[in-house]
């Protein structure tokens, strides 16, 4: 049983891991919401030598083969 919540946008870093072979290279994580849920998504605009676990994050949306994607950034 499912229902939809409105959320604040803030989370903070649960876990994360760096892609260096990647080019760029890139952070995924898992970003826990203070309403309940945790998200996998990536960390963007961001130190990625500078991640932390309860790291203060907040959502942003970047554009993906004409769809939005929910990403998070530093506070």
């Amino acid at each position: 049983n499912t229902q939809w919540r409105e959320a604040s946008g803030e989370g903070t870093i649960y876990s994360w891991s760096v892609e260096r072979r990647a080019t760029p290279p890139y952070a995924i994580a898992f970003v826990s919401l203070p309403e309940g849920p945790t998200l996998l998504t990536n960390i963007v605009d961001c130190d990625l030598n500078g991640l932390a676990i309860g790291q203060r994050v907040k959502l942003a949306f970047e554009t993906r083969d004409e769809q939005p994607v929910p990403v998070f950034r530093p506070v």
